[in-house]
């Protein structure tokens, strides 16, 4: 009987590597704890020609005992049993049913039985040893010992599947240390236990990450057809965050026949993570289209659409999935997210639409008021409004958060700049500039010398000026242009902010000349009027010199040139 039985599984091991994993992969789930995959895989794979339906049953009949359905358990553990009489595991079934149901003496021969079908075999003692322990650890101290003792004296104390109970038995009781040790003890005596290397690496994640993806990466070179382990080491690169890992080891995954649809919906997610939209964006659409509307992931996966539409600027389509994903029914327990409004938001304000793009990026804040990044977003959208005094507020909000960097206060700076510039009752305008010119000059202490701060304060004095002779800006200005002419660069590179220099000088300039000569009649004496006028004269040439292709201002120069010969 043992030859017969031991015989019929080598058999059964080379169809299935043949044919790949089937219903084994679902005894691997089982065997790790996840008992929802089990019953999946198990259930689907059970009508299949390969499938040992002995075998099957008999963990049919675990996973109820799982789930205390004993009368359940009893009629798998049964039909196990008609479907292959040697099979020893369905004795054991029916014996953890007799132990479950208080018949203690019925296990024991039933357990006996089952030694009898394969005689001195140390799985069938594990096997044992086990039924026992799940019923009650403490009862049955001495049934468990006797098995276990089995099970270490045949076949030389090298079977795994006994340490492996061991080691169970220790994480049961939180004994994380000795469980990975009777684990890693496992997959010495059999380099090839799926079961084994998988709780080792389940137990050692959390205290060293890498070490728990190295076992999964090595066991899955031994077994490349196992669907558990390939999802084990997907899902272990995703709770780490190697995104690009996970995408890459989610997608040979997903190939395997005995992969869930949720899979694919964290396949899909991964690879817009990975910048992946074409192909996330085509997973998402085939996973809405066949997935029923009252599964949860077919939300998520509307959801999922919409966020590599926007990825790709597809701004129409997107506007069209945006509407679609708020019309949703939303399953249970799941609620709109602060990115939902914003990419709406974003989607909207692309299209022109920017007042529903506000309310919409208001929605948003409300929703997740600690995501001070969205206050820079709710700024820019104003800014795009040209409502610069809403701008300029969203932009203060976030800078009071404390979580900018030194550029943002340039930016903060040039908010409160454009509320000044376009300002046209007067109640906004000296305390816009007070703000502005107070940014600028914080950030100037913290960069010095540094071009784009230095326009920023020049832009600041010069709409201080409520006159062109004013010269609020004068020295602003001459300080912007030294160091601009620090880098020969500068004259192509920063030309309008040269021009914006030179313009204003000219004006200022231009302007004292013309006050002097409206108010003195011997003008053409007055020492400042003449050096209001070379200084306008130098500022307008300075100008030209960066801007030689603006005809207009070549004629005004050549024309003071003239004057001056006569």
């Amino acid at each position: 009987m043992k030859f017969k039985f031991l015989v019929s599984l080598i058999l059964l091991g080379g169809s299935l590597s043949a044919l790949a994993q089937g219903y084994k992969d679902g005894i691997e789930y089982y065997k790790v704890g996840q008992y929802d995959n089990a019953k999946e895989l198990l259930l689907r794979n059970l009508n299949d020609a390969s499938t040992n339906k002995s075998e099957a049953y008999y963990y049919l009949g675990c996973l109820d005992m799982k789930e205390n359905k004993v009368a359940d358990a009893k009629a798998n553990f049964e039909k196990g049993q008609a479907a292959d009489a040697n099979n020893p595991y369905n004795l054991i079934g029916l014996g953890a049913v007799a132990l479950k149901n208080g018949n203690a003496k019925e296990a024991e021969e039933l357990f006996k039985s089952a030694q009898k079908l394969v005689k001195k075999n140390p799985k069938v003692e594990a096997a044992i040893a086990r039924a026992y322990s799940e019923t009650d650890p403490v009862a049955y101290a001495k049934q468990i010992e006797k098995a276990t003792k089995n099970a270490k004296k045949y076949e030389d104390g090298t079977d795994p599947d006994i340490y492996i109970l061991e080691g169970d038995m220790n994480a049961a009781e939180k004994k994380w240390g000795d469980a990975a040790g009777l684990y890693e003890m496992a997959f010495n005596f059999d380099p090839e236990n799926i079961e084994a290397y998988v709780k080792y690496a389940n137990t050692y994640y959390n205290v060293n990450p890498e070490m728990a993806i190295n076992k999964l990466t090595e066991i899955l070179a031994k077994k490349p057809n196992s669907a558990l382990v390939q999802r084990e080491l997907a899902e272990k690169y995703y709770k780490n965050e190697q995104w690009a890992k996970a995408a890459v080891q989610y997608g040979k995954y997903i190939e395997n026949p005995n992969h869930f649809t949720q899979d694919r919906s964290r396949y899909a997610f991964l690879l817009f993570y990975g910048q992946k939209y074409d192909e996330s964006l085509a997973l998402s659409k085939e996973l809405v289209a066949t997935l029923p509307a009252t599964d949860p992931q077919h939300f998520y996966m509307k959801r999922m659409a919409f966020y590599n539409l926007v990825a790709l600027k597809n701004w129409n389509e997107a506007e069209v999935a945006a509407q679609d994903l708020f019309n949703s029914q939303l399953p249970a327990g799941v609620k709109y997210e602060a990115k939902d409004y914003t990419d709406y938001a974003t989607v909207l304000k692309e299209l022109g639409k920017t007042q529903e793009a506000l309310a919409k990026y208001e929605k948003a804040v409300e929703l997740n008021p600690d995501k001070v990044e969205l206050l820079k977003e709710i700024s820019d959208a104003y800014l795009d409004a040209e409502d610069y005094i809403k701008s300029a507020d969203f932009f203060q909000k976030f800078v009071n958060s404390g979580k900018f960097v030194t550029n943002d206060l340039l930016v903060l700076s040039q908010r409160y700049s454009n509320v000044a510039a376009t300002d046209t009752t007067g109640l906004h305008k000296d305390a816009a500039i007070q703000k502005a010119l107070h940014y600028a000059d914080t950030i100037n202490s913290l960069v010095p010398n540094h071009p784009r701060i230095l326009f920023q304060i020049a832009r600041c004095k010069m709409l201080m000026d409520k006159e062109n002779t004013d010269g609020n800006a004068v020295e602003a200005m001459n300080n912007l242009v030294a160091c601009l002419d620090q880098d020969p660069a500068n004259k192509t590179g920063r030309a309008n902010d040269y021009i914006f220099a030179y313009r204003y000088n000219a004006v200022y300039f231009a302007s004292m000349a013309g006050k002097i000569k409206k108010e003195d009649k011997k003008y053409k004496d007055n020492p400042e009027y003449n050096e209001f006028l070379a200084k306008m004269k130098e500022s307008y040439e300075k100008w030209l010199e960066v801007d030689p292709a603006n005809e207009g201002l070549r004629k005004y120069v050549e024309s003071l040139n003239a004057a001056d010969k006569k």
